[in-house]
């Protein structure tokens, strides 16, 4: 009977063991991302990142610019992996295309870093996917270029990609208040890239202008989220001063916010065309091809994305 206790103490370790076991195994692993971002244009692409950064669900494995001059849109991306501190993550440019006013992208001008890679987007894409045998999800929150050049060249990815997130597309209404259905800017600055994804066959969520153009980023959030005396803090308001305009709508965050919390929105599986002019045109009766997100409460979504942005929940430390 004198070794009851060390019986008991043994007993209780086990069963503490076991509690701690169960509860790391039904704790949910990061998701993998790639992120293809227009960033350097509107301001949304940087809050989107920022988002990403402030989130431990996601695990941020590359970054892939579009549109425009791609070179100074990865070295914007770049600077701001830096500051905040995840210099692991690679990122590559796509295709440069026309010139566009991205005023933004001064901040990083001459900017340069090991994660700055010359190898393609499409390449850099292909070997996250490859890595990430199945796993990998693409936030795409620019033109839709390079995951349309991905699934071209490379059409064996579509059983790869798990899923694609997107900020895109109109379905009711469009950038204002009555407006009607629109031609969105991501969606129709590259319509057949768009056409090309759409039909794909591989899953797609998306946030349209119905619930991303009611988002607006008020003076008294915009001055909780930069008084936060970090590097990621400081490099938000170093570029929305450079942006220009007083009032942020943060279309892309919503759809980084799908993967976070889908109960930010109400979701709906819809068949969606693309015409094209751009439009994302409903098709009754047809089998969906994409779940969208047609309904938000613009306060419960501002205040969700605040509190995560200002979080003490820093980078994730260097794989």
């Amino acid at each position: 009977m004198r070794f009851e206790p060390k019986l008991r103490l043994r007993a209780v370790l086990a069963l503490w063991l076991i509690a701690v076991a169960t509860a790391l195994a039904a704790k949910p692993k990061p998701i993998p991302i790639v992120l293809d971002t227009d960033i350097g244009s509107d301001i949304d692409d940087a809050f989107a990142l920022a988002l990403i950064l402030k989130s431990p669900e996601l695990d941020l494995r590359a970054v892939t610019t579009v549109s425009g001059d791609t070179a100074a849109r990865a070295r914007l991306a770049a600077k701001m992996l830096w500051v905040a501190g995840r210099r692991d993550v690679p990122v590559a440019a796509g295709t440069p295309g026309g010139k566009l006013d991205m005023a933004q992208t001064r901040w990083a001008e001459g900017f340069t870093s090991p994660s700055l890679l010359h190898e393609s987007a499409v390449h850099l894409m292909k070997s996250q996917i490859d890595r990430g045998h199945g796993a990998i999800v693409i936030v795409a929150i620019g033109p839709l270029t390079n995951v349309a050049a991905l699934l071209e060249q490379y059409p064996g990815e579509k059983k790869r990609i798990k899923r694609i997130v997107l900020m895109g597309g109109s379905i009711a209404r469009g950038y204002y208040p009555g407006s009607g259905p629109t031609a969105e800017y991501n969606i129709a600055a590259d319509s057949k890239a768009s056409q090309i994804v759409f039909s794909s066959g591989v899953p797609i969520t998306m946030a349209p202008l119905d619930v991303t153009a009611r988002l607006q980023l008020d003076a008294a959030h915009r001055q909780e989220i930069f008084a936060q005396a970090t590097p990621l803090a400081e490099a938000l308001h170093s570029l929305y001063v450079l942006w220009g305009q007083p009032t942020p709508t943060l279309h892309d965050p919503m759809a980084v916010s799908l993967l976070l919390d889908p109960r930010l929105c109400t979701l709906k599986p819809l068949a969606i065309q693309i015409t094209d002019k751009g439009m994302t045109v409903v098709q009754k009766g047809r089998r969906p091809n994409a779940v969208v997100a047609v309904e938000t409460n613009p306060a419960r979504f501002i205040a969700f994305y605040t509190s995560r942005v200002t979080s003490l929940v820093g980078p994730k430390p260097i794989r």
